[in-house]
């Protein structure tokens, strides 16, 4: 991030220099260009825009940072505050080298204060400032306290005003593009001084002259600053606010095309800079069962990929398009828009296969790619199937790029409900709370219960049937569709009591992307009988057929205590969160309901979330 031009008072020549050297270093580092531009907000910016008037000056007077005083200019605002709350905000500045962001910082953070405690902060008399302050690095003070603050540009021009004189010998000045610039000539540098005083008078114009043009480079200079800053508070906290509640409209298969989807977007890259690093995927490949179940798949049914063009939607480290090309694939066009894409490039080389795959950096909802294909494979997968929202890409993917008759691998998920009587989760998550080293912190309870927990449920725990909650077809299904309501019914298999509900999926490929019944199950019997490849993500027996996915929990702060044959009988309901899309809105109705038909009526109504 750029710097900018330290405060300097007139001094010594060797002062005045050092200044010009700091000034010239500093003007050449601060147009580097910023990573946003203003073409990147349009419309919304309208907000930031109010800042300025038409003359280009600030849209409202500036208030003192202490008290609620008001005043015509940014001169008297500090001087106020030097006078009457001992805290000269200029020289502090200047002495301790404030850089424009952290005198950006230190006003938002008095701003903070003196909204907080008004009555203290107006009755500030001095206030000390060392530069150590850990506010001075805190960026929740690049954010303005106040709207339409005319302070967070102005103390930029007083300071300039009160540089003084510059090094009179240095009249070549270090542009920002790098380029060292003279001044133009001087009118002034022909006419000679025939007395003391002409010289003199001369002299002090010539003078005059260099600081005009040395304000001007230095204006530029806090003009780009300012535009930074505006845009790095917009990237930290409005766009990311603006962006996850956003949704994209792109084209299915031609730019032309009026069909439209709408996806979900990322809210400042965060969730695609998560892949970007190698301990995740190797998670991910370490994770037998989701690995070799595409392997096998692919492997069992070189038939249907030789000669074909492969797409690989967030191709990860290449695994999956390396599986497609050694199994015959004519072409496999590889797309993920993490840095990840740079190793996976590498690890396709090393391999010998870079003249079947080509990869490509950017989103699959944006992205150009030369021809359709046949076949779309994809890890999607989330917590609870649908967390991360990634298969709203395949099903853009699948609209835009797929050819009639292709298919997609997995075809098709299955999300699956039942209960458990595991107390643990309870313990860990819960009761925990209710002795924390000899103290109760009950109130840690609140979000704990709201949260879905992620962890692995014993196959001997589950007390009910297990049904169906969402089929998805990913042939036929719509982005909207993956929002859901559905109603259950479990079913006690004995006496005993439920503690949490758990939620996980099924996976299917199939050869021809047709439905798969839900009749059919995912054992491996049922898979070789049916010719398809498949896993589940459910509880399991062995330590080598879990996943990462584990299992997702639903804990219930009191268990319920049921009887064989008693049920519990409900609705789920599933969305996107509205904030943040790629996370997950989930709620449990339920009531019980007793073989005997006595006992009071049992309802509950329970708001999870997935983040």
């Amino acid at each position: 991030m750029s710097r900018i031009l330290q405060g300097a008072t007139a001094g010594s020549s060797s002062d005045a220099a050092a200044f010009n050297a700091r000034r010239q270093s500093t003007i050449s580092q601060a147009y580097t260009q910023s990573e946003y531009s203003e073409s990147e907000f349009g419309d919304q910016d309208n907000g930031w825009d109010d800042w300025e008037d038409e003359d280009g000056m600030a849209a409202a007077d500036p208030k003192c940072l202490f008290c609620t005083e008001i005043f015509p200019s940014a001169r008297e605002v500090f001087d106020h505050c030097t006078k009457t709350h001992g805290f000269d905000f200029l020289r502090a500045r200047h002495q301790l080298g404030l850089d424009f962001y952290q005198s950006i910082r230190l006003i938002n953070y008095l701003r903070k204060q003196a909204q907080d405690k008004p009555v203290e902060a107006e009755q500030t008399s001095s206030f000390v400032l060392e530069g150590k302050e850990a506010f001075l690095a805190d960026d929740q003070y690049l954010r303005p306290v106040i709207e339409d603050d005319s302070l967070l540009f102005a103390f930029e021009d007083l300071e300039i005003e009160d540089q003084g004189d510059y090094s009179q010998e240095e009249t070549e000045i270090l542009m920002p593009q790098g380029d060292a610039k003279r001044m133009h000539r001087s009118s002034w540098e022909d006419v000679e001084a025939t007395t003391d005083l002409e010289a003199k008078l001369l002299k002090q114009l010539q003078q005059a002259e260099e600081r005009l043009f040395s304000v001007e480079v230095q204006l530029q200079n806090t003009e780009q600053q300012f535009q930074e800053y505006r845009s790095r508070v917009k990237a930290s906290f409005f766009d990311t606010l603006e962006d996850s509640t956003a949704r994209s409209t792109v084209s299915h298969a031609e730019d032309d095309e009026p069909n439209k989807v709408v996806v979900p977007q990322d809210e400042g890259n965060y969730y695609f800079n998560s892949y970007a690093h190698s301990d995740i995927h190797q998670q991910m490949l370490n994770d037998r069962v989701r690995t070799e179940g595409y392997r096998d798949f692919i492997y069992e049914n070189k038939d249907i990929f030789k000669g074909k063009t492969v797409l690989d939607v967030g191709c990860g480290t290449g695994i999956l398009s390396m599986f497609a090309a050694r199994a015959g694939a004519a072409k496999v066009l590889s797309v993920d828009n993490s840095d990840i894409i740079d190793k996976a490039r590498k690890n396709i080389v090393e391999n010998g296969l870079e003249d079947v795959i080509t990869l490509y950096r950017g989103k699959i909802e944006e992205i150009k790619l030369p021809c359709k294909v046949d076949i779309i494979i994809s890890e999607w997968m989330g917590y609870f199937l649908l967390y991360e929202a990634m298969l709203d890409s395949v099903l853009v993917a699948r609209d835009r790029f797929l050819a009639p008759g292709g298919i997609l691998a997995p075809s098709q998920t299955r999300i699956l409900f039942t209960a458990t009587n595991d107390e643990s989760f309870v313990n860990d998550s819960i009761d925990y709370w209710n002795d924390v080293y000899g103290f109760k912190m009950s109130t840690m309870k609140e979000n704990v219960l709201r949260e879905a927990v992620v962890d692995f449920v014993s196959p001997e725990s589950i007390v009910t049937n297990t049904v169906t909650i969402k089929d998805l077809p990913h042939q036929t299904i719509t982005v909207a569709g993956l929002d859901f309501v559905s109603d259950f019914e479990l079913v006690m298999k004995h006496d005993d009591h439920i503690s949490a509900f758990v939620g996980y999926f099924d996976t299917w490929f199939t050869r021809d992307g047709q439905d798969v019944g839900l009749d059919v199950g995912i054992s491996k019997e049922e898979l070789k009988k049916e010719k398809m490849n498949g896993f589940t993500t459910g509880p399991v027996y062995t330590r080598s057929e879990e996943t990462h996915w584990k299992q997702t929990m639903f804990v219930l702060e009191k268990p319920i205590e049921l009887k064989k044959g008693d049920k519990v009988k409900g609705t789920f309901y599933c969305d996107k969160n509205h904030m943040n899309p790629r996370a997950l809105d989930l709620r449990i109705v339920y009531e019980v309901v007793r073989l005997a038909g006595d006992g009071a009526e049992e309802k509950a109504d329970l708001v999870f979330f997935l983040r």
